[in-house]
């Protein structure tokens, strides 16, 4: 992997917006060494290799079959870790269960991924599988900015093109019925989002529904929009864990509508997954060493909340020694935790980055990077474009 420094594109800001992408900054142009408040940063970028580009796809791939193979162990050979290691309420284990065995469909997720170039190797750092973003930024907006500035060269991104086919593999499921979409409307990014995956939706032929979360209702037998009609399927940029406390939750139960992502997925956004892979898979050369809880590695570890986000209530440990830590919401006492080995990211320049591999059905769909200074990417970390 190659990291570049370059001017950005003349107008870029509205080149963005045009796609989508309206949240790409706070205004604060970039400034030398710092982000300068920039979420979306064009003025560096990352070059890989074919060879490179394989193994991602190979990786990716192999992770989420063997996600799948966890989730198949969770719920047909020990049930109970379901409430025990993931902490699920009754309704919820029943629920998960429900779903997986009837063959609820998936759309998407997308797996951080730690890539040591000089070895070749590459280890999963946890799988965003529930409420996924970071759509539009790799299959649009860096899209539109390989065809602007390395028009000759390609990129590892069938996202679009992918998350089509799979609405349209989708749509007999729902016999003409809408999806309603439901996000936080005061929130640029999930909005955006959701606006996004209903176009895409409409493309392949269903029709659907915008609805703000806090909008939904419910009769006491199914769920209603605003406008008094009944929600048949959901598709919710709304965490299964919160669902999980909210008083409301247990009524999804009741399978008066269909939801994506399905709630099987809830397994796979918990980091605990990684402790369940690596019993599973001990020496996968895709898999760190993970166990429960917040324990000692024989090596540099990380110890990180199993339902955590944005890089919150993380440590790095070295030879006893706290290297690097974050605090957040996620780190109190009855906190689930998982103890992982550390990987190795690629650095250049001073600028450490994540790679966010994309999984549509069950092929792998292309990827984003994240980049920042700090080992311990937060929310504020660039995302940033590639090509090879």
């Amino acid at each position: 992997m190659e990291r570049f420094e370059t001017a950005p594109r003349p107008g870029w800001q509205a080149k963005l917006e045009e796609v989508g992408l309206t949240y790409h900054s706070n205004g604060i142009e970039p400034q030398s060494g710092t982000d300068g408040g920039l979420w979306w940063h064009e003025a560096s970028h990352w070059r890989l290799t074919s060879a490179e580009v394989d193994l991602l796809d190979d990786a990716t791939a192999e992770l989420h079959a063997r996600c799948l193979d966890a989730v198949d162990f969770l719920v047909n050979r020990e049930p109970t870790q379901l409430q025990e290691l993931f902490g699920l309420p009754d309704w919820m284990a029943n629920y998960l269960r429900r779903s997986w065995l009837r063959g609820d469909p998936t759309l998407m997720g997308r797996f951080d991924l730690a890539f040591d170039d000089r070895a070749g190797v590459v280890k999963m750092l946890e799988y965003n599988a529930d409420t996924p973003t970071l759509a539009i930024e790799t299959g649009v907006a860096q899209w539109f900015w390989l065809q602007d500035t390395h028009p000759e060269a390609d990129q590892f991104n069938s996202l679009h093109e992918k998350l089509l086919a799979a609405f349209r593999e989708l749509a007999p499921r729902v016999q003409g019925n809408p999806i309603h979409f439901a996000a936080f409307e005061d929130s640029a990014e999930e909005w955006a989002h959701a606006t996004y995956f209903r176009d895409l939706a409409e493309q392949a032929g269903i029709r659907t529904v915008p609805i703000d979360i806090p909008r939904i209702g419910w009769n006491g037998v199914q769920f209603m929009d605003e406008a008094g009609a009944r929600i048949r399927f959901l598709h919710k940029l709304y965490p299964w864990e919160w669902v999980e406390r909210d008083a409301f939750g247990p009524n999804l139960a009741s399978d008066s509508c269909g939801v994506l992502e399905p709630p099987w997925k809830a397994v796979l956004s918990d980091k605990m997954i990684m402790a369940v892979l690596w019993r599973l898979f001990p020496g996968h050369p895709n898999l760190l060493e993970t166990v429960p809880g917040r324990v000692e590695l024989g090596g540099p570890y990380v110890r990180k909340p199993c339902l955590g986000r944005e890089g919150s209530n993380i440590a790095m440990v070295q030879d006893g020694l706290t290297t690097a830590s974050t605090d957040g919401p996620y780190g109190g006492d009855t906190a689930r935790f998982v103890t992982q080995a550390m990987a190795r990211l690629p650095q250049r320049d001073g600028w450490n980055a994540v790679i966010g591999s994309w999984i549509v059905g069950a092929e792998s769909a292309g990827i984003i990077i994240r980049e920042g200074r700090q080992a311990i990417m937060r929310d504020t970390s660039r995302v940033v474009p590639h090509y090879f």
